[in-house]
């Protein structure tokens, strides 16, 4: 588990200087014609997630830098973009110091958080504000059941994936004896029930153990434990920088068992670089499409590369897309008035970088995609891609699409009298 800051004293670490407002900012400029607005960004930017958050911030701020260079208007005023990047340390405290702060300095939306517990702190924060907020990361169920309106996420839900995750290892893994680990934080506590709860409705799969893990704990002897209870595969419930740790220890102890993710933002090449071979025969399913099936990612990776590195998530393009749907949003209203933008985002639908953006009165994503991935040779190859809502695996047939998966064609969306039919184009897609 994360290490949690509650002192109230840590929390004076936030950086105000970035959050209080400059003459002028936030307002037209001294001739009037260019109005400079603000979009927060909350997440980890420190500690063992560093790379997460800053790899979701910088995705943020690359497609406003995109945006700004178009000169677009709103209102017919010119408008230029600014991000506003705060660490909250994966802490709800200073997550909630930090939202307080952001509404202060007149942010008009805020990306983030970059975890579900985070998230559940400030979601009514920003809502009671009139500030909606859209998560690239935060895939807790609990989170859009909590009403609140200004609440907006890009990826699809931890029940949904563990619906996914069981159907995929029943038919095409042959599974059948599973130990379930959570990491005791709300995103790995909810992940590993519904994975448990859907494995219950499975004809042959069975739970041998369910166990919940800190940093103090003996993983070493936890994986020996499972493997003497005859478990086939270990499902971990918890961050990305702890299953690198777990499928070490796995390979170490002389594999034999196959560790399953979900929703962990673990497909890209950070997580491969940090497992090395241990990353092989690891099997994690994420949202969102193959990334060989969006359209523009070749040209998203190389500018992504060239400017910060390595360090891409599963996640970090649902961070650019945020910040374009925002945008797109704001265009759409010809307002930057926040309240404005909560109501057209619940309207919008948006081509972008992940695919077709829409959402339902909840939050959630329209229309939910997820992909099964596996490590193979240091690359994650896309094995199975589920699009739409799970039925009950143990009932009904789930719709997928065997790989290589093709581009997914959106249909009528989920709940469709929620949007528009009128599709927003990416800027630049």
């Amino acid at each position: 588990m994360f290490r949690v800051y509650s002192s109230a004293k840590r929390i004076a670490f936030v950086v105000l200087a970035f959050l209080l407002p400059l003459p002028g900012l936030a307002a037209a400029d001294a001739d009037g014609q260019e109005k400079t607005v603000l979009i927060g960004f909350s997440g980890a930017l420190s500690g063992v997630s560093e790379t997460f958050g800053k790899s979701m911030a910088n995705a943020a701020d690359m497609a406003l830098g995109e945006i700004n260079r178009q000169q677009i208007r709103i209102g017919n005023q010119r408008v230029f973009f600014r991000l506003l990047r705060q660490d909250d340390r994966n802490d709800p405290e200073t997550a909630v110091a930090v939202a307080r702060q952001l509404l202060q300095a007149g942010v008009v939306a805020v990306i983030g958080t970059s975890n579900s517990t985070t998230t559940q702190a400030v979601a009514k924060i920003y809502s009671d504000a009139g500030v909606p907020m859209i998560t690239p990361a935060a895939s807790a169920a609990l989170l859009s059941e909590q009403g609140s309106t200004g609440f907006f996420r890009m990826v699809g839900r931890d029940d949904h994936a563990a619906a996914y995750l069981v159907d995929y290892v029943m038919r095409s893994m042959n599974v059948r004896r599973l130990g379930v680990v959570d990491n005791g934080s709300m995103f790995g506590v909810g992940l590993a029930a519904s994975v448990i709860e859907h494995a219950g409705l499975a004809d042959g799969l069975k739970i041998v153990a369910h166990e919940r893990v800190s940093y103090t704990s003996d993983l070493r002897q936890m994986i020996r434990n499972m493997k003497q209870r005859g478990a086939d595969a270990l499902f971990f419930g918890g961050y990305s920088a702890q299953a690198v740790l777990l499928a070490q220890l796995i390979q170490q102890e002389g594999g034999g068992m196959r560790l399953l993710l979900a929703s962990s933002g673990v497909a890209g090449a950070t997580y491969l670089i940090a497992a090395r071979s241990a990353a092989n025969g690891v099997v994690a399913v994420e949202s969102g499409m193959p990334t060989q099936d969006m359209q523009g990612w070749q040209r998203f990776e190389e500018e992504y590369h060239q400017r910060f590195g390595l360090n891409i998530y599963g996640t970090t393009p649902f961070a650019y897309d945020a910040a374009q749907v925002v945008v797109a949003a704001m265009r759409q209203a010809n307002s930057t008035n926040p309240r404005t933008l909560i109501g057209t985002l619940h309207k919008i639908v948006f081509k972008g970088l992940t695919g077709v953006v829409a959402f339902e009165p909840d939050g959630d994503p329209r229309t939910p995609i997820f992909t099964v991935y596996e490590g193979q040779g240091q690359r994650w190859i896309p094995l199975k891609t589920y699009e739409g809502y799970p039925a009950v695996i143990a009932k009904r047939p789930v719709k997928a699409t065997e790989a290589p998966a093709a581009n997914p064609g959106h249909k009528k969306p989920y709940n469709a009298g929620a949007a528009s039919d009128t599709l927003v184009p990416s800027p630049r897609h």
